[in-house]
């Protein structure tokens, strides 16, 4: 057996300190432990497990050519990279926020530690974790493995500011989520704590996060419900500062040799204690993937990326777990209970399986066909809509565990469309003429829309608790502070993830690990995204979005190395643009120039 890295080569340069080593034992395909170690990490040997013969790895790497040492049974490995810090003028700065009569302790179980100390190290942590997560999205794109920097002490170590606020608890209390991005980001303008503040993007965290359940209460069942029993709490992000509570602090982890354990901890949150931000998924591993990866949505939006389709700046952030953790191929009893289903389904076909389909399921399955045309063509069917099934319920089993993806398999891969055949004799029953139904959003609202031949003839969303309204563009240039424009909150609800997009993309892009990705034109904002005006030197990306609501629905991309320095926008290029009354242009130049404004629909030729 031999140890291999996929992802990675050999004495390549990195320009970040915790790369994610994605590789595989050769001729196994069982489970075991991989002993890791890097020269000059003060965290030693660091056991990883090994899932079905696949592993990932985060190693810890200091300025110049690291040495790493993997080991698993008798075989080794001995693995050369190169730091390399890039010395950006512009960084991400992390702060743990306190109230001025707090002593800055989160809230968590007795057994944990919950100090401002503590609370520093796993901020950090989650921010190289994030790090490193945008320089494995980005090089999906085809960019290269580029990433915002953190900001760091002489000795190159992540640096979290404990901020002591003049704000005290009860104060804190009394403000909605708005007045407390709007009041904190012109307090910490104004600290001399901190230097370079034009050129920073605040992280930060509010320690006073508190969550308390009345005795007589009955447990809450929906994310709104939670928040009705939270205070302190908020997911904002715009300008230069993006703003998260700390209700889930405690299921993060607080040293890289913990990192797997709690990525993968299968407790449950007791909701009589602690809020559960988990997607609904209750677990500790959920709760800090939702967590760390809500905080990285509200970090992008200080970036001035917009609401996407999918991925992180939509419900993707949710699956950042699956980045990092070996996903294991799901047999056995769901196997057997699919079995049962299709028996019921495949038109007297009994010996037909369900037929292994290349998509973002949290399961796959094992391909084998029945002989006949039809028992094939019902397989593919039913393999079509099991996945799409697994797909919308995003069902973990308690632990994030499935095979990773080897370089040559593709994600995001639509499944075979839907045939049905409908038997003679069979009298097909006229549909209604109207027909209303309603969705309830993660955070409680619901919308109501009526369908009346196919068409939606009338929409309302009903929302039930509005304590902070933003709107997520500004119709100028963001300046540099980060009060400068109003935040963006989470979306209401998960992405769909059958849902395609309209933008036609100028390569193939593969995606792996699900939804926690870049969109597209997200990917292409960050790589040119920078803080100082400068001037016109060609256009690189033009996104339309909503207006108020700020999700993009189209984008342009232009990376060739001479890129236009004109760009009209005809409504002929412009699918499914809606007569909405004006729409949100966001441009960026060669030199990260931006450009925000709004135009009316009209004017478009």
């Amino acid at each position: 057996m031999k140890i291999h890295v996929n992802n990675i080569c050999d004495n390549e340069c990195i320009t970040y300190p915790l790369p994610l080593l994605v590789g595989e034992i050769e001729g196994n395909n069982q489970d075991g432990v991989l002993m890791v170690s890097t020269s000059g990490d003060p965290d030693g040997i660091i056991d990883w497990p090994v899932v079905e013969g696949a592993f990932k790895v985060l190693v810890r790497l200091q300025p110049g050519q690291n040495i790493i040492y993997f080991n698993y049974g008798q075989d080794s490995l001995i693995f050369r990279l190169t730091y390399e810090v890039p010395g950006f003028t512009h960084i991400v700065r992390p702060v743990y926020i306190i109230c001025a009569d707090d002593d800055g302790h989160f809230q968590g179980p007795e057994d944990v530690s919950c100090t401002p100390e503590s609370a520093a190290r796993r901020i950090t942590l989650g921010a190289q974790i994030v790090q490193t997560l945008t320089a494995v999205k980005m090089n999906e794109h085809g960019f290269g493995r580029v990433t915002f920097q953190i900001e760091t002490d002489s000795d190159h170590h992540p640096i979290c500011h404990l901020f002591h606020s003049k704000l005290t608890l009860e104060e804190a209390y009394a403000m909605t989520g708005y007045q407390l991005w709007n009041y904190l980001g012109k307090e910490l303008m104004m600290s001399p704590l901190f230097s370079h503040k034009s050129r920073s993007k605040f992280y930060c965290f509010l320690s006073f996060t508190r969550y308390h359940l009345p005795h007589d209460a009955e447990i809450p069942k929906t994310h709104s419900d939670i928040l009705r029993h939270t205070k302190g709490h908020t997911a904002l992000g715009g300008g230069g500062l993006a703003l998260f509570g700390t209700g889930n602090l405690h299921t993060w982890s607080e040293h890289l040799s913990t990192f797997n354990a709690c990525m993968t901890n299968r407790k449950r949150i007791d909701r009589r204690k602690f809020m559960d931000d988990s997607a609904y998924r209750e677990y500790y591993w959920a709760n800090y993937a939702t967590g760390l990866g809500a905080s990285l949505h509200e970090l992008g939006h200080t970036f001035d990326l917009a609401h996407t389709p999918s991925g992180i700046m939509a419900r993707g952030f949710d699956d950042l777990h699956k980045v990092f953790t070996v996903q294991r191929k799901r047999k056995g009893r769901h196997h057997q209970r699919t079995e049962r289903r299709q028996r019921y389904s495949s038109a007297g076909s009994s010996n037909s399986e369900v037929s292994r389909t290349s998509s973002t399921s949290s399961i796959d399955e094992t391909s084998s066909l029945g002989s006949s045309s039809e028992s094939s063509s019902v397989s593919n069917t039913i393999s079509a809509l099991t996945a799409v099934l697994k797909r919308q319920t995003d069902i973990c089993y308690g632990s994030p565990s499935k095979q990773s993806l080897m370089p040559t398999e593709k994600s995001y891969t639509a499944p075979p469309p839907l045939v049905v055949s409908v038997e003679s004799g069979f009298r097909q029953l006229p549909p209604p003429t109207t027909l209303t139904f309603s969705v309830k959003h993660y955070d409680g609202s619901e919308t109501r829309q009526t369908i009346t031949g196919g068409e939606i003839i009338k929409s309302a969303k009903i929302v039930k608790d509005v304590s902070c309204r933003a709107s997520s563009s500004s119709t100028s240039s963001a300046s540099l502070s980060p009060t400068s424009s109003a935040p963006s909150m989470l979306p209401n609800s998960p992405e769909d993830p059958t849902s395609s997009s309209d933008v036609t993309l100028t390569s193939e892009v593969t995606v792996v690990d699900t939804g926690a990705h870049w969109y597209r034109s997200s990917a292409v904002v960050l790589l040119f995204h920078k803080t100082k005006i400068k001037s016109l030197s060609g256009l690189r990306v033009i996104e339309l979005r909503t207006d108020p609501e700020g999700a993009v629905f189209h984008h342009w991309e232009f990376l060739s190395p001479s890129p236009p320095v004109e760009f009209v926008l005809q409504k002929n290029n412009i699918p499914n643009l809606l007569d909405t009354g004006t729409v949100a242009i966001l441009a960026e130049d060669n030199n990260g120039n931006i450009l925000k404004k709004k135009i009316k629909v009209s004017d478009i030729v």
